[in-house]
């Protein structure tokens, strides 16, 4: 009985499967690969999916069955035919090494890939997690597309607004965000990507692990407590020290910690938090707030807070909130 050596494939069928994969086989090359492929069967490729729960299994089964096909043909020596035998081995050396690369177009096949649509609206916070069990928090007035099922050598979503993200690590599967012209690459970290369509700057800030960024063929590498800033107007992709990464462990929450920040500051968080427009007198832009402020709650509760901490007054007038000192004299 011929022997089969299933941990070493013939490094020639791999080089095949691979072209085959990446459409670069030669006409001659296919006519060889077309052959091969067409010697095996794909129902045992599609029964392994809900008959054997492992790859061990399947190719012990294979094993088997060619075996057992040796056997009859040996028991026949008029009929034995050396290329049917190497087409069956064939069939093993793709399950071994090559069952991944067919694995794919056949579940996409008969179970396609789900893309799941999903947006927060302002002031709402939200927290999901994908297939692969990378955590993600939405924050307001965000968008993200994602797959239900991860297939293939990336796993792929897009982002429009911002979330921080806890990416499953998988070496073997880069994590990929696109953010219009920004693309972000990461195999397992922390970090929070704030891409507002309407915002002159995107940014990634990076908490833990190690973080690539690409826009306009320049990329960046940060590690923990840096950041990249895409300028949107001049293309520019720069990177730089940021000591308050640590922060959006809590504003993944809706939770902002002041320690002296200006008013404007503050001001133009909650207005990126809650979706609004909010004007400060003259003499409220430089003045510091110490605090935290609750943005997962009802804007009025927190310009109250707000106003009580600073010693100012708020009202709404049309579509803006105008924020003044409690003595107009002051302003």
């Amino acid at each position: 009985m011929l022997g089969i050596r299933m941990e070493k494939p013939n490094p020639q069928l791999q080089e095949l499967a691979y072209k085959w994969k990446n459409g670069t086989l030669t006409p001659e090359e296919k006519i060889r690969f077309e052959q091969w492929y067409n010697s095996f069967n794909d129902e045992e490729l599609l029964l392994s999916e809900s008959k054997y729960v492992d790859e061990q299994q399947l190719k012990a089964h294979l094993k088997a069955n060619i075996d057992q096909q040796l056997a009859q043909e040996v028991a026949q020596p008029k009929t034995f035919k050396l290329w049917p035998r190497i087409a069956a081995v064939a069939a093993v050396v793709l399950v071994v090494f090559g069952a991944t690369l067919f694995k794919e177009p056949i579940q996409n096949l008969f179970n396609p890939v789900q893309q799941m649509q999903l947006a927060t609206l302002p002031g709402q916070h939200r927290q999901i997690q994908l297939a692969d069990g990378t955590k993600v928090w939405l924050s307001p007035a965000t968008q993200i597309s994602y797959p239900n099922a991860f297939r293939g050598h990336e796993r792929q979503i897009q982002v429009s607004g911002e979330a921080f993200f806890e990416v499953k690590h998988d070496p073997e599967h880069p994590f990929v965000i696109q953010s219009g012209a920004m693309r972000t690459i990461v195999l397992g970290t922390s970090f929070n990507v704030r891409a507002y369509p309407a915002a002159n700057k995107a940014e990634v800030t990076v908490v833990s692990g190690k973080v690539g960024v690409t826009a306009q063929q320049k990329t960046e590498i940060m590690t923990a407590n840096q950041r990249v800033v895409f300028n949107k107007r001049t293309k520019g992709l720069v990177k730089e020290n940021y000591p308050e990464a640590q922060q959006f462990i809590e504003q993944r929450i809706g939770l902002f910690n002041y320690n002296g920040a200006s008013l404007l500051t503050v001001s133009q968080a909650l207005e990126m938090q809650y979706g609004i427009s909010i004007q400060l007198a003259p003499s409220l832009l430089n003045k510091a707030f110490y605090g935290q402020l609750k943005t997962s709650i009802p804007l009025p509760q927190t310009l109250d807070k707000l106003a009580a901490v600073m010693d100012i007054t708020w009202h709404k007038d049309g579509k803006t909130y105008l924020l003044q000192p409690k003595n107009p004299n002051n302003n």
